[in-house]
């Protein structure tokens, strides 16, 4: 099971190399919208997306990062 801070990087990680902003890559997350991300991925980086989505628990930990917070307050206003 991924940290918080693990998850962190790998958000981090994505955006680099998706070159995708982090918040862009949360909010397709948070949307269930993953086909974006998913197609620029390789292998490895697919399959730990997948596990984290298929953890509520890890969901969870991805939701309550900063930058899934700041995201989310952008969005609700």
């Amino acid at each position: 099971m991924l940290n918080k801070s693990e998850i962190q990087g790998l958000v981090s990680g994505l955006s680099q190399r998706l070159n995708t902003p982090p918040e862009q890559i949360l909010s397709n997350i948070e949307n269930g919208n993953l086909s974006s991300i998913v197609n620029k991925m390789n292998s490895s980086q697919a399959q730990k997306l997948q596990s984290i989505l298929n953890d509520p628990e890890q969901s969870q930990r991805v939701l309550n990062t900063p930058q899934a917070k700041a995201l989310l307050k952008k969005l609700m206003g």
